[in-house]
This record gives C-alpha cells, sequence and structure tokens, in this order.
C-alpha cells in the first residue's frame, strides 16, 4: 500500500514539476518573442526554435556564456549583429530586473543583508539604465557641440561613432516601445513559475527549498558553483530541450532567416 503510495506521489510530484517548468520557460519565451516580434524576416516557428537550441546551448554552458551563442545564431537567422547583441541585453536587465524584485526585499527584510552577486547585479542594473536615461540627452549636446565647434577630421570621426551609437539606441527603443511592460511581467512570472517547479523538484527528494536556497542556487548558475537540487534541475533540462531541439530539427529545421 506505502510502496502504491509513494509511486502516486512520485508520478504526481514529477509532473507537477515539468508543468512547472514548461509553464516558466513559455513566459521565459515569450519575453524573448516580444523582443523579437518586429523583426520580419524571422517566423514565430524560427523564434521558438531559435529560443530552444540557445537555451539548451545556455543550459550546458556555464556562466551564461552560451548568450555569445544566440548573438550568433540571431545574426546568422537576421543577418544582424545589432540585433542579436540587443536581443541578449534586453533579455538580460529585465530578467535580473525580475530576479532582483523577487529576491532582493527578502534578502533586506528577513537576512538583513545582501549576497555580493545580487548586489552585483544590482549595479550593473543600475548602470544599464543610467547609460540608457542619460544618453539621448548627452548625445544632442555632443551632436551640436560638435557641429557647431569643431571643423577637424577627428570631429567627422566622432560625428560617425555618434551617428552609430544612436541607430542602436533606436534600434533598441523600437525593440521595446510598448511591450515593456509585458517583457518585464514575463521575466516575473518566469522566475515564480521556476522557483516552484525547483522547490517541488527538490520536495519530491524530501529536501527543503526556500528563497535563501534559491539565490544559492542563482550563485551556482553564475559561478560554476555545485548546488545538488540545481544540478539535479539543470540535467533534467537539458535533457528536455535537447530532446525539443532534436524534434524541432526533424520537423523543419532552422529557419532560414535572412538568407530566405
Amino acid at each position: 500500500m506505502s510502496f502504491s503510495f509513494s509511486i502516486s506521489f512520485n508520478t504526481i510530484s514529477l509532473s507537477m514539476v515539468l508543468l512547472l517548468f514548461f509553464g516558466a520557460h513559455a513566459f521565459k519565451f515569450l519575453r524573448f518573442w516580444l523582443v523579437l516580434m518586429e523583426e520580419k524576416k524571422l517566423s514565430f516557428f524560427d523564434i521558438l526554435f531559435l529560443y530552444v537550441r540557445t537555451t539548451f546551448v545556455n543550459l550546458i554552458i556555464p556562466f551564461k556564456i552560451g548568450e555569445l551563442y544566440r548573438v550568433a545564431a540571431v545574426k546568422h537567422m537576421t543577418g544582424s549583429y545589432k540585433t542579436g547583441i540587443l536581443l541578449v541585453v534586453i533579455d538580460r536587465f529585465f530578467d535580473t530586473l525580475a530576479l532582483l524584485t523577487l529576491t532582493l526585499p527578502f534578502e533586506l527584510l528577513y537576512l538583513r543583508g545582501t549576497d555580493p552577486v545580487l548586489l552585483m547585479l544590482f549595479a550593473a542594473l543600475i548602470l544599464l539604465l543610467i547609460s540608457y536615461l542619460s544618453y539621448m540627452p548627452s548625445f544632442r549636446y555632443m551632436n551640436k557641440y560638435i557641429i557647431t565647434s569643431k571643423k577637424s577630421k577627428r570631429a567627422m570621426v566622432l560625428l560617425d561613432i555618434l551617428d552609430k551609437a544612436n541607430s542602436w539606441y533606436l534600434y533598441l527603443k523600437k525593440l521595446i516601445r510598448g511591450r515593456s511592460p509585458l517583457v518585464f511581467l514575463a521575466s516575473l512570472f518566469g522566475w515564480i513559475l521556476e522557483f516552484s517547479a525547483l522547490k517541488m523538484f527538490a520536495a519530491s527528494f524530501g529536501r527543503n527549498f526556500d528563497i535563501d536556497a534559491f539565490i544559492r542556487y542563482i550563485n551556482s548558475l553564475l559561478s560554476g558553483g555545485k548546488d545538488p537540487v540545481g544540478t539535479g534541475y539543470n540535467i533534467m533540462g537539458i535533457v528536455i530541450f535537447a530532446i525539443m531541439t532534436l524534434c524541432f530539427a526533424a520537423a523543419g529545421g532552422v529557419g532560414k532567416g535572412a538568407s530566405k
């Protein structure tokens, strides 16, 4: 009787873990799609397969180095490094913003301190935000100053650099215009479901998983450290995304994107 109950409980636990796992990645894909939805060279299938295979690479390569592959994959499909780089920047920004929204209040209110990794993420977030908000006033001032005060060849080079930087800034705005609240909410729900999946995954092995354990899991992702629950969860993710990548490839392969 107890053996039958144990099998039933484990089956239910595994089903819940998988449901939460796919739910978390559904929201992460939604964030990914919202950023790329105006990229006319990519169909929905292209974006979905792009997410699946780049997530698989990110899972097997530590320290988020797989983001470099994501940049290269987007460039291959769109013909633009700009799209790939800005996609990763936007994706990481909103992902980190949502993560800190969930973890920093807990750290400050209950632990009376802040994890060094979270502090570094917070500092990077603030730096990116300040750079974004201060760019346009700085661009206008520098552009006007160079045009009215400088006539040298070096000034022309600086103007060209400013013009290229401005094209990146305007394209960045285009990628998130009107959608930034949705991108943030998708990131937030993605992290909530991932935490729930990890908690259920740990519970199925008789282990506790709270916010403090979740922060240690995040540290292990960024520093290459070992976290028993996180390691098992990531292995599960690698297997699932390996199967999905093979299925998508068999169903039609990678969209040709820019080369269509």
